[in-house]
């Protein structure tokens, strides 16, 4: 067989080829709850997950997938650490970005599939030798389903759990989703005027006065922004919180065609550091989330992620 390279679609390539007799160890961070199918692990076989309050919380990590697992006689470990995507069994290894999910069968993976005996060897010892492990029982499972519950809204695809939408803030599901550089400015006193006329018109629908406020943002020509859109704003060296579009387009007096939206904004979540926040994205697996340029967030992984910065 040698060494063959997968990708974009590496799944059905990694599936069968760890359909083999003997041992299989794998290391998947995250769990989908249809993780079973596309990786079918049997009795006695290990596989060590990232199972921790935020992966639960997140979705990212199945209770279900663990307990299927659990079930089929499969050793199952937890590491918080786990990032890693390797599988190893007595004649392959499955090296690559793949996580077990619907969500990693929509996306673009890539991964190297090895009988190379040095490659095995090394798969192997990085699998047993990661720490920080903590055993998938029944007491387990218990308090994972209990994490997975306080969950956030937003449901990734393919990880899929109880949608607990918060109809006040983030809409559910989310229809669009910005990053946008914004600056400081001194609005005129025509634009002060219309801010004020607006926000008594506002402020009745804008959420519990003790979570929630409206923010002024305004652009130099209309068309981008629709009611609901979900953006996220840098400046400078930080990232702020989302903010959802919480008006229709309202025309600026004498500015030459420039419009400003409300944006509903929670009080209670902080910015981060750009830099900060670029390394966690890429901790993640999104090591170019483009937080520096204006653009469109298409891809659902990278808008769950990015919501993720604020346990949203």
């Amino acid at each position: 067989m040698g060494t063959t390279f997968h990708g974009p679609s590496p799944w059905p390539h990694i599936t069968a080829a760890i359909r083999t007799k003997g041992l299989r160890r794998a290391a998947i961070a995250y769990l989908g709850q249809d993780a079973p199918t596309l990786l079918p692990l049997h009795t006695g076989d290990v596989l060590v997950v990232n199972a921790s309050k935020a992966a639960l919380r997140a979705h990212a990590t199945s209770p279900a997938a663990l307990a299927h697992y659990v079930g089929a006689g499969v050793r199952v470990l937890s590491s918080p650490n786990l990032h890693a995507k390797v599988i190893v069994t007595d004649r392959r290894a499955v090296i690559g970005s793949a996580n077990a999910s619907q969500n990693s069968t929509v996306v673009d993976e890539a991964v190297i599939i090895t009988d190379d005996p040095d490659l095995l060897a090394a798969a192997g010892a990085f699998i047993d030798a990661i720490d920080e492990i903590t055993e998938v029982d029944a007491a387990f499972l218990d308090n994972a389903n209990a994490e997975w519950a306080k969950g956030r809204a937003l449901t990734i695809p393919g990880v899929t759990g109880r949608i607990r939408p918060e109809p006040d803030f983030l809409p559910s599901p989310v229809p669009r989703m910005f990053v946008w550089q914004t600056e400081e400015y001194d609005p005129s006193a025509s634009e002060q005027r219309e801010w004020t006329t607006q926000q008594r018109r506002q402020r009745r629908n804008a959420g519990p006065t003790a979570r929630y406020q409206l923010e002024w943002f305004r652009l130099d020509e209309p068309g981008h922004l629709k009611l609901g859109d979900v953006l996220i704003q840098v400046t400078d060296d930080w990232v702020h919180p989302p903010a959802v579009v919480h008006s229709e387009a309202v025309t600026i007096p004498r500015s030459r065609g420039a419009i400003a939206h409300f944006l509903r904004t929670r009080i209670d979540l902080e910015p981060i550091g750009l830099s900060d926040a670029e390394k966690t994205l890429a901790d993640l697996g999104h090591h170019n989330p483009r937080l520096r340029t204006d653009h469109r967030i298409v891809s659902p992984t990278l808008r769950a992620a990015l919501l993720r910065l604020w346990n949203l």
